[in-house]
Order: C-alpha cells, then structure tokens, then sequence
C-alpha cells in the first residue's frame, strides 16, 4: 500500500487561504509491503520532505522533523523475524532533525538469516548531512550492525556497513560531531569475522575518515576511536585478511590543526595484535604510523604484535613511522616545536624510544636488524640523531642524548653486526654546547662506544670491529674543549682506548689492530691568546 500525506495541517488550515500553505507544505510519502510494518512521520515547519519505503515482515522507521526544508529517505528492505533491539522484528531506523535545510537518507538492506540493522540519525541547527548505508548480505548472518550519528551545525556524515556470513557481526559505528566531517566504511565477510567498532567524536571544522575491513578465516575485532577539535585530520584505516587474523587497535585525539594517519594490516598465516595511539595538541603536528606484518612470507617469521605510540604537543612536529614484521615498539613524544621523526622497523623485536623536548630536532633511525634498541632524547635546538640498526645487527644498543644547552648537534650511530645469535654492540653519545659531531660504526660483536661532548665546535669518530664473540672492544671520548678533533680506529677483540679532551684545537688518533691493545690519550691545550 502507498500513502502520501500532508503532514501537520489541518482541513480548516486549506480553507483558510494560500498564506498559511505557504509555511507549511510538507510532504510525506510511506510505502509499505509485508508484516508488522511500523511508520511514523510527525512534521514541522515548511518545505520538509519525508519518504520511507519498507519491504520486510519487520521494520519500523521514526521520522521527527522541525524547522523547514529538511529531507529524510528512509529505504529498508528485510525478509527475516529475528530478534532485534526495539522491535518485534528487524530493521530500525530513527530521524530526529531539528533545524533548516538538514538531509538525512537512510538505507537497510538484509536477506533472510540476518538480524538488528537500527539506524538512529538526529541533526540539530542547519545544513547538516547524514547517510547511513546498512547492508547484511544475505543468509547465515548473525550480526548486529547500528549506528547512532548525531551532529549539528552543518556537519557531514556518512556511514556505510556491509558485513557478510556466515559468522560477519558486530559493527557498530557512532559518529557525534559539529561542524565537522566524518566517513566510517566498515566492511566484515566471512568465516568468524566479528568486531568492527568506529567512534568518531569531533568539532571545529575537523574531518575524520576510518575504513576497517576484516575478511576470512578467524577475521578481526578491529577497532577505532577518533576524538578530535579545531580543525584536525585523522584517516585510520585497518585491514586484517584471513587466517588466524586477530585484534588492531586505533586510538586518535587531537586538538588543533593537525594531522594524524594511522593505516594496520596483518594480512595472513598467523596474524596478530597492533595497537596504535596519536595524541595531537597544537596546530601543525604530523602523525603516520603504518604497521604491517603481512604474514609468515614476509621474512620468514612467524608473526607478532606491533605498538606504537605517539604524543605530539607543540606546533609543527612531524613523526613517520613504519613497522613491518614483527613484534616491533615505537614510543614517539614530541613537546617541543618544528621536530621530526622518522623510523623504520622491520625484522623482529625492535624497540625505538625518541623523546624531542627541544626545537627543531631531527631523529632518524632504520632497525633491520633482531632485537635491537634505539633510545634518543633532544632537549636543545637543530639538531639530528641518526641510529641505523641494520644488516647482522642482533641486540644492539644505541643511546643519543642531546642536552638542553645543545645547538646543531649530530649524531650518527650505524651497528650492523656479524650475525650470528647476537653481538650486542653498545653506543652512547651525550652532547652539548655548540656543533659538535659524533660518528660511531660498530661491525662485529660486543664493542663499547660511549661518546660524551659538552664543548664546542668538537668532533669525534670511532670505528669498531669485534672479531671475537663476547670479546669485544671499549672506546670512551670526553670532549669538554672548543675545537678538538678525535678519532679511533678498533679491531680485534679486547681492545681499550680513552680520549679526554678539555683544551682548544687538540687533535687525537688512535689505530689498534689484533687483541688486548690499550691507549689513553689526555689533551688539553691552551687556546691562543688573544
């Protein structure tokens, strides 16, 4: 049966005259085919449209619209007699909109064997956008699928679910918001696909856009959370694909207007746990966080978890991070101003802890290596870390701290190894003052750098090659001089040397080749007078 109406309009009201049509005129047109189908549309105002169309033994449809020329579409289609949230029988579907010029179009679709499939859009003030697209599949679905939008001041929602069977349920998605826009895409498909929960709460022109995806076998639980304010950006995107694929994690917050970009994967064999948090206060700052782990073929592993964390308070920080496989940590805090990190991590058990408290700092680091850590903290001003883990590198250690009184401080820390079940090289670089540069190479097994500069203008190198497991060499610098130069040259096993340079313009080699050679070398030469 089909119905048109007029709503809110009384027989006196078309007697009375062409001035009181002319602030009303709303229309509503129900179509209706099956069982136990539910419509009701109470309309306010003038120029407001209603249109609802259910085909279903079940549905149901609200439509609460005051103000003028609001438009709500409701389309719902359902053969099933399931349970449901609110009503005898499946779908739901609910419009509130409070206001002008606000759209709300609402489309349910599931075959028999599926059940819920609610809805729920209310929109308050004007020229808000909502569309909810609900989409079960077919027979054997189990699932729920709802979503709760509710938004205001010309803000712009869109929601599309699918699922599939025969075990695809759950997503869920709610999207509260002003004057801001937001796209949840959430899609399930088969075997245990199960999970899929997206939460997007924002404010200040800020726009938000999550897909998750699932897939196969044992699928995902996959989940997402965005809360942001004053014009920040957030993209998280999640795939999971198949075999025993387990839970990703995504949690966003932002103030400001900044840039956060998460994307997981997994994908195949044994899959795993992600977990992934950005929190953004300031304007300016930059997240991307990208975890792979794309399944046993990648290098040869068998999978793990990654976690990354990212904190950025300040303006202009940037942090790029990528993780492959496996089990690899990233701890990223940003407080200062115009800093920058980039890290790379693949392989299996690599660690990476930056802490920028300074401005204009740069960390760079690359571990390809096993079980490695990368640990650096800038506390002062334009200046870089650079830590490559890479090659055979197995167990490695690299500390850089940059001191609060540093300016155009570099630090280069490349350990690469020899294979084997571990070398456990160990570097540490502490620098401040003005332009000091340290360069550390460590090859080989167990050798031991440490590096300190407090003076200016002050460079040092050291290069290491331990022949011989758990015997490895031990060079240690102090520069607390303007204008000195070290270098030492290690290879061999049990090898020692030590530079202390507190004078002006000293300059210091040291070469030792085979075993158990030892130097000390103190300088500290006057600076010229003046």
């Amino acid at each position: 049966m089909k119905k048109t109406f007029y709503t809110t309009v009384s027989i006196a009201a078309f007697v009375i005259g062409s001035s009181a049509l002319a602030q009303v005129n709303n229309s509503s047109d129900i179509d209706q085919v099956g069982n136990d189908n539910v419509a009701e549309v109470d309309q306010t105002g003038s120029g407001n449209s209603s249109i609802i169309d259910q085909n279903s033994l079940g549905a149901g449809a609200f439509v609460d619209q005051s103000g003028s020329d609001n438009s709500s579409t409701i389309t719902q289609v359902d053969a099933s007699t399931n349970n449901t949230i609110n009503l005898p029988e499946d779908p739901e579907a609910t419009v509130i909109q409070d206001g002008n010029n606000n759209s709300s179009e609402v489309n349910q679709n599931a075959a028999a064997g599926s059940f819920n499939l609610v809805g729920n859009v209310t929109q308050t003030a004007d020229d808000n956008i909502s569309n909810i697209d609900q989409d079960a599949n077919g027979p054997g679905f189990t699932g729920t699928l709802r979503t709760n939008v509710t938004q205001s001041h010309g803000a712009d929602s869109s929601v599309i679910q699918s699922a599939s069977n025969p075990g695809a349920r759950g997503l869920f998605a709610t999207v509260n918001q002003e004057d801001s826009t937001s796209s949840v895409n959430q899609t399930a498909t088969g075997e245990s696909a199960i999970g899929l929960t997206a939460n997007v709460n924002q404010s200040g022109v800020s726009d938000s856009t999550i897909n998750q995806t699932a897939s196969g076998d044992d699928s995902g639980d996959l989940f997402a959370s965005v809360g942001q304010a004053n014009g920040a950006s957030s993209t998280v995107t999640q795939t999971a694909s198949g075999e025993a694929s387990v839970t990703q994690d995504a949690i966003v917050t932002q103030d400001g207007a900044s840039i956060s970009d998460i994307t997981q994967t997994f994908n195949n064999d044994g899959s795993n746990t992600f977990a992934a948090t950005v929190n953004q206060e300031g304007n300016g700052n930059d997240s991307n966080i990208i975890q792979r782990d794309e399944g046993f073929g990648v290098i040869g592993n068998s999978d793990g978890g990654h976690e990354a964390n990212v904190n950025q308070q300040g303006t202009g920080n940037s942090s790029k991070l990528e993780q492959v496989n496996k089990s690899a940590f990233a701890d990223v805090d940003q407080t200062g101003d115009g800093n920058t990190v980039d890290g790379f991590q693949s392989a299996a058990g690599n660690d990476l802890v930056v802490l920028q408290s300074g401005n204009n700092n740069t960390s760079n680091s690359i571990q390809t290596g096993l079980n490695n850590l990368a640990n650096v903290e800038q506390r002062g001003l334009n200046s870089s870390s650079t830590i490559d883990q890479i090659g055979s590198a197995r167990n490695d250690q690299a500390f850089v701290t940059q001191l609060g009184d540093s300016d155009q401080a570099s630090s280069t820390i490349t350990q690469t190894g020899a294979g084997g079940a571990r070398s456990e090289n160990f570097a540490m670089v502490i620098q401040g003052g003005l332009l000091n540069v340290s360069e550390i190479t460590q090859d080989g097994f167990n050798s031991d750098a440490t590096v300190s500069q407090t003076g200016n203008n002050n460079g040092s190198e050291v290069n290491q090659t331990g022949t011989v497991d758990g015997l490895g060499n031990s060079a240690n610098v102090n520069q607390f001089g303007d204008f000195n130069n070290s270098l030492i040259n290690q290879t061999g096993s049990e090898n020692s040397a030590s530079v202390t340079q507190g004078g002006f313009d000293d300059m210091s080699t040291v070469n030792q080749t085979g075993n158990g050679n030892s130097a000390t070398v103190t300088q500290s030469g006057a600076a010229p007078a003046i």
